[in-house]
């Protein structure tokens, strides 16, 4: 008889942050459902040769059994997922409970309810906890218990689970009955284990080009003008340029948390430490702890790409948690089966790079390039 292995679904999913840690630890994400096609699209691009589908869908309305069929599953034994945080975000407008997004938490616990999985993750920014003086996090706990959940909360740095970035993150987490709910322990930021920095994540990259030119994916430069560069040259590693509010990386320490934007707002990126412009998708993506084989088809817009990057839960922090609530339900994992073959998939390039750079041309923001020349404009 084969033995079941434990599989669930996430929602919200982005690029599927929370289901490569999974998957990394050995547990099956069937699916991972999302708003964004962009999203879904790099999704599948970087899950669907480990056996993990991405679906367009409207967790609004979506119902629980129509999420399963989709998924071709019978059972979810797990449900994860970021619903947007903006509403409760400390660089939003932090409107709460009248934000309609916070509605999505809402939807989260309805299919919850509806698929009853032995446990869950939700995912989301610390501010939720102290917003409407810690209110909203204690109805959203409420209600999961409610459900037959032993529910607990923390506020987490990915930086303690080997992600070179300091990024603090709420987790909500539940499991089925009465039991005791434990967190993993930080396997970082001791005397023996120290945090991984920003240079042990990107040093051994070259400086951002054209992939003709290094063959790395998704490292392209962003273009500044002569005035911003003559800025960062003077910027010193660990500070902030006063004219812009740049930060810059500090080799030795861990990065700042990246931030994704959204709708036409695009956060500033953070410079890095040896070279005087922001960092790229690539050494973005270190940051958050996606391997090289996680890539960016160049038919997605590269804002799309850094959006999706600072939107994700880091696969590391992600797979301690998969890690931890395996042992605590008794789950075998079972990483090598979901590895799967990158080589299968389709090039994620198709443009030349001369076509790549026309385009990076044209879709410019000017916090890249400094307020002399937005005057000059």
């Amino acid at each position: 008889m084969t033995k079941h292995v434990p599989t669930g679904i996430e929602l919200f999913a982005g690029c599927g942050g929370i289901s490569t840690g999974f998957l990394d630890a050995g547990l099956n994400v069937a699916a991972g459902f999302e708003l964004d096609a962009r999203a879904v699209d790099a999704y599948n691009y970087n899950h669907a040769y480990r056996g993990s589908r991405g679906f367009i869908s409207d967790l609004n309305v979506a119902a629980g059994a129509e999420l399963l069929s989709h998924a071709k599953v019978n059972r979810a034994d797990f449900v994860i997922g970021g619903p947007p945080c903006q509403p409760f975000s400390i660089a939003g407008k932090r409107q709460g409970k009248r934000d309609t997004r916070a509605n999505l938490i809402g939807h989260f616990i309805r299919i919850v309810d509806e698929l009853k999985p032995s446990a869950f993750m939700l995912e989301n920014v610390p501010n939720l906890a102290t917003i409407s003086g810690g209110e909203i996090l204690d109805e959203v706990k409420s209600e999961l218990r409610a459900l037959g959940y032993s529910v607990g909360h923390a506020v987490v740095s990915a930086a303690d689970y080997g992600v070179p970035q300091n990024r603090k993150r709420l987790v909500v987490l539940g499991v089925k009955g009465n039991k005791e709910v434990r967190f993993p322990m930080p396997t970082h930021g001791t005397v023996e284990r120290q945090y991984m920095s920003a240079s042990d994540a990107i040093d051994d990259l070259p400086d951002a080009g054209e992939f003709g030119e290094h063959g790395v994916y998704n490292h392209e430069p962003t273009v500044h003008s002569a005035d911003m560069v003559e800025r960062l040259s003077k910027l010193q590693p660990g500070k902030r340029e006063r004219g812009s509010f740049h930060d810059r990386l500090h080799p030795q320490r861990p990065s700042y948390t990246l931030r994704a934007g959204s709708g036409n707002f695009s956060p500033l990126r953070p410079v890095h430490y040896r070279y005087n412009r922001v960092i790229t998708v690539r050494e973005s993506a270190r940051l958050q702890g996606f391997s090289d084989d996680f890539r960016w088809p160049d038919r997605i817009p590269r804002l799309q790409q850094y959006r999706q990057v600072g939107n994700a839960v880091p696969p590391l922090m992600a797979r301690a948690f998969a890690e931890c609530l395996a042992e605590q339900l008794g789950w075998k994992l079972d990483p090598a089966a979901f590895v799967g073959d990158p080589s299968v998939r389709e090039p994620a390039y198709t443009l030349t790079d001369a076509e790549r750079k026309a385009l990076r041309v044209v879709r410019t923001r000017g916090a890249s390039l400094g307020k002399v020349a937005l005057a000059k404009g």
